[in-house]
């Protein structure tokens, strides 16, 4: 695999722990009861309920960050983890454009998917580009 393409996959591994490691921050504070907006809806619950789904969120999270990071150590091998993240951020768009669409509808939130959008077109590129160079090393 050339360099240009391993050099292109660890950069999407380390933007996307620091993505997730970002929104695991901000959710795990939420949980603790600190009054912040979702970094990718920008609602803003209240509740221990809502405190207590923010802290199971924020673990979940916290280890998809490991995940990726984990694809860091070893791209090539590993590449795949970047599709399957763009996967859940897309479907995390889907599900709340569908369910959640009256309730989060306002700037942040189309931020939000903005943002997840872009995501989702690194790490795709990522992972194509460095399969194309997987066949033309062949």
């Amino acid at each position: 695999m050339k360099i240009k393409a391993v050099s292109l996959l660890k950069l999407s591994f380390i933007i996307g722990v620091i993505a997730d490691g970002v929104v695991a921050i901000n959710w795990f504070l939420i949980s603790q009861g600190y009054s912040y907006q979702s970094l990718i809806s920008a609602f803003r619950g209240s509740g221990a309920d809502y405190e207590f789904a923010m802290f199971i969120c924020s673990l979940f999270m916290f280890g998809w960050t490991t995940i990726l990071f984990w694809g860091f150590l070893k791209p090539e091998e590993r590449k795949g983890l970047l599709i399957i993240t763009a996967s859940l951020l897309l479907l995390s768009i889907l599900l709340e454009l569908i369910i959640y669409y009256q309730l989060l509808m306002s700037s942040g939130f189309i931020t939000g998917i903005i943002l997840r959008f872009l995501l989702i077109g690194k790490f795709s590129f990522s992972y194509f580009y460095s399969k194309r160079s997987d066949r033309e090393k062949w």
